[in-house]
């Protein structure tokens, strides 16, 4: 019979072996599956950040990586990596170090829909766009700001 030690160390790799997990992610799903050893939990946590099979810093650059590659806007960037419980400050120095710009991703984001909408009227085209950009993340100021000069 293998020591929960081990039972949690197998549980936690069998997750990053799917894919790379923030810390929190990790810690919540073992947590789930082994509610009653959190103290073990936390050992097998720093055991595999000593030995970087676990880096918050690495998973939160290919995540944020991942999620620039679409036209998106600041608030959904910081809200997906929220949810995965990423440091704020740290997401914000990846981005500048990516070189990701909002205003760069808002043009891209109202090209790509303004080439498949059909609507002729400006008002209608213009609020169809709106609530699209609004859906992907662009906060009101930067989506009014963007179509005021457009």
């Amino acid at each position: 019979m293998k020591s929960i030690h081990d039972q949690i160390w197998e549980s936690a790799m069998r997750k990053l072996e799917i894919r790379s997990h923030s810390k929190y992610e990790l810690l919540a799903k073992l947590y789930e599956k082994f509610p009653n050893d959190r103290g073990t939990i936390l050992k097998v946590i720093e055991e595999m950040e000593k030995v970087q099979l676990l880096n918050d810093r690495r998973f939160a650059e290919e995540y944020v990586h991942h999620l620039i590659q679409k036209p998106i806007g600041r608030f959904k960037i910081l809200m997906e990596t929220r949810k995965k419980g990423l440091d704020e400050q740290l997401v914000e120095q990846i981005l500048e170090n990516e070189g990701w710009n909002e205003d760069e991703a808002i043009k891209e984001a109202y090209e790509q829909k303004n080439r498949i909408l059909g609507e002729k009227d400006k008002r209608k085209r213009d609020a169809k766009i709106a609530n699209f950009l609004k859906n992907r993340g662009f906060s009101n100021s930067v989506i009014y700001g963007f179509l005021k000069n457009v």
